[in-house]
């Protein structure tokens, strides 16, 4: 396997052209190795053979289309990370993202007040209560705290259907409408590549490989220039009130 750039998590600031000459770079290998997998399927006169082209380039299609859009979300959230801008100043995907433990914190029933939890265990009311009371004596230096996008906020789920795409990008606050023109072929791409892995010899035809080609390059466009284009705007920041 071909081994693509790895983003590194370190305190440097990353600057929106880093970012797209690593996802241009990341994409083009990938695209290439798609590219050869489908020319020699068109070129092979063996049936047999042709036709176990045809199910591995499913298969590397898929992976490639997954493999991608995680790879770019990540570059997203390592440059947002590296900005180090406050909660107070960024978006509210961004900023539920940072305080992720904190929210656990606040929804964690066997977490009770210090003084009331001897006397009155089983009341969940008053010890929600002092879970938000003491959530909002913190606000404020939360707030100031940088942003800092957890790993796990990304999840392809090993299964990248049209909702976990979106899922993701809506969790970074990156646009995801557009992906709509897509849902159907992305789903047939990941329905024919999970017949193909579960031990089913179904073999798509030039047309269905074509399609399938074409909707993961379209997309991998799609989402790296989302995530350049957040970046280069700064979409990641809150507006400034007038």
């Amino acid at each position: 396997m071909p081994e693509f750039p790895l983003f590194l998590k370190d305190l440097k600031l990353r600057f929106p052209n880093e970012i797209f000459q690593e996802l241009e770079a990341g994409r083009a290998v990938r695209e290439a190795e798609v590219r050869l997998l489908q020319n020699l399927a068109e070129s092979e006169t063996d049936k047999d053979r042709q036709n176990a082209l045809r199910r591995s380039l499913v298969l590397v299609t898929y992976a490639h289309l997954e493999g991608f859009a995680k790879f770019a979300m990540d570059g997203y959230a390592s440059a947002v990370n590296s900005a180090k801008i406050p909660c107070s100043e960024a978006i509210a995907p961004l900023v539920a993202a940072t305080l992720h433990k904190t929210f656990a914190a606040l929804r964690h029933i066997q977490s009770k007040h210090p003084i009331f939890g001897g006397p009155l265990p089983d009341d969940s009311a008053l010890h929600m209560a002092w879970r938000e009371q003491e959530f909002v004596r913190q606000i404020g230096p939360l707030m100031a705290t940088s942003v800092n996008i957890p790993d796990n906020v990304i999840d392809t789920e090993s299964n990248l259907s049209p909702a976990v795409l979106k899922k993701n990008m809506y969790r970074l606050g990156l646009p995801f409408d557009v992906l709509a023109g897509h849902d159907g072929h992305i789903s047939m791409l990941l329905g024919k590549r999970n017949q193909i892995a579960h031990g089913e010899l179904t073999t798509p035809t030039k047309a269905d490989t074509d399609q399938y080609v074409s909707t993961a390059f379209d997309v991998m466009q799609f989402v790296q220039a989302e995530v350049y284009d957040a970046l280069t705007k700064k979409a990641y920041q809150r507006p400034v009130a007038a």
